[in-house]
């Protein structure tokens, strides 16, 4: 029994593997450890001259859906108007955009934006919405890291401004009552972009914090939160 338990000691692993396949574990872990620092080394190193290539002008359009993030402040709304609204609905957000890509780390980018008018909505027992529309332009910073030649992610911090306005209706009652205001906030966001020959696609998010008070029916109510979810075409005009 004793040479038989040395010798399992001998060809065999603490797991009960033979050494001979820990050896080859162990050394396709080492290979695999090389290859992606390998990786990650050309992707930091390499691509960013391709990346530098591209400062300069762009201009683009960006297409999305904006949605309410705090939907209990319509609720409130609803309620002055003497009704229950519960559905939210989503709507399409549209901006145009114009930036400036400084260097590989940082742009500047200028936008008119209109958030179209999410709300919430019922239709039993009587059809009822409350809506916010939001529109008006924003100046933001993009930092950014690039991931080789064909894109970047990237964060977003700026300021924006615009006219707010807030409808609490039900038609058939006939009951309707409103404000609006102009205002400004914060925005912050994150995104990716992919760089075509002469255009970059990006995908992100923005969250536009308005935090205004509106009299509406007597009462003094604070602006909801709106995020937008967004695709953006760019046309590049690059530095010579």
């Amino acid at each position: 029994m004793f040479p038989s338990r040395l010798w399992a000691r001998l060809t065999l692993g603490p797991e009960g593997i033979p050494h001979s396949e820990l050896i080859m574990l162990d050394q396709r872990k080492r290979m695999a450890r090389f290859v992606a620092i390998s990786i990650f080394a050309l992707l930091l190193g390499s691509p960013l001259s391709a990346f530098a290539t591209e400062n300069g002008f762009y201009l683009g359009f960006s297409l999305g859906q904006s949605d309410i993030v705090n939907p209990e402040k319509l609720d409130e709304y609803c309620a002055t108007a003497g009704i229950v609204c519960g559905d939210e609905e989503k709507d399409t957000a549209f901006q145009g955009v114009i930036g400036y890509q400084i260097n590989n780390y940082f742009g500047v980018e200028g936008t008119v934006f209109d958030l179209g008018e999410p709300a919430l909505s019922t239709e039993a027992p009587i059809a009822a919405n409350a809506t916010v529309n939001v529109k008006g332009g924003a100046l933001s910073l993009l930092p950014q890291i690039p991931i080789s030649s064909i894109g970047a992610i990237y964060g977003r911090l700026g300021a924006a401004g615009g006219d707010i306005e807030l409808v609490a209706e039900a038609p058939s009652i006939p009951r309707r009552e409103s404000a609006s205001a102009s205002g400004g906030t914060i925005l912050w966001g994150v995104g990716g972009a992919i760089n075509l020959a002469r255009a970059t696609i990006r995908l992100d998010w923005q969250r536009y914090a308005f935090n205004e008070t509106l009299a509406l029916a007597g009462f003094d109510l604070e602006t909801p939160d709106i995020n937008v979810y967004s695709a953006t075409l760019l046309l590049r005009f690059p530095k010579k």
